[in-house]
């Protein structure tokens, strides 16, 4: 077997010099907190409900479906300060309430809590329609404070 000159594989050794740097360079760096490595909005939602009818598990269904299948966000497992954190409640009475309170990512310039409660309801027969305007508000509201600098 003949050997094989090592200037004939200094090209091929120089270009996976190359690639390993790039994959390197792809990779996220420990620097930054987890807020900082995305540009999209993140998102801890918390649905309850006081009353487990058929009807409130499927609007809750339904509104856990909505949520997770947006792409404006990234959802988060717990609550943490670069989150925006939203809490929901449905309730049952003459119609059917989804009351809600969005709270804004805290930011290290100020202390204080930005929050934004907001409701939609509707008659039972209406009840397809609930989660899918509950969304609209929420992404609504979450895009123009992303625009505006986290400002409920």
């Amino acid at each position: 077997m003949k050997k094989v000159p090592l200037m004939r594989m200094r090209p091929v050794v120089l270009s996976m010099i190359v690639i390993v740097l790039l994959a390197l360079a792809w990779l996220p760096t420990g620097g930054f907190l987890p807020g900082e490595r995305t540009n999209k909005p993140q998102l801890y939602v918390e649905l309850t409900s006081a009353s487990m009818s058929p009807r409130v598990d499927d609007v809750m269904f339904d509104i856990r479906q909505r949520i997770q299948q947006r792409h404006e966000w990234r959802l988060v497992e717990n609550a943490a300060p670069y989150a925006w954190q939203l809490e929901a409640e449905v309730l049952e009475s003459e119609q059917l309430v989804i009351v809600a309170v969005l709270r804004a990512p805290q930011s290290e310039t100020t202390e204080q809590v930005q929050e934004q409660r907001f409701k939609v309801q509707g008659p039972y027969d209406a009840m397809g329609a609930l989660p899918e305007q509950f969304v609209k508000v929420l992404t609504d509201l979450i895009e123009n404070a992303e625009k505006h600098s986290t400002s409920l």
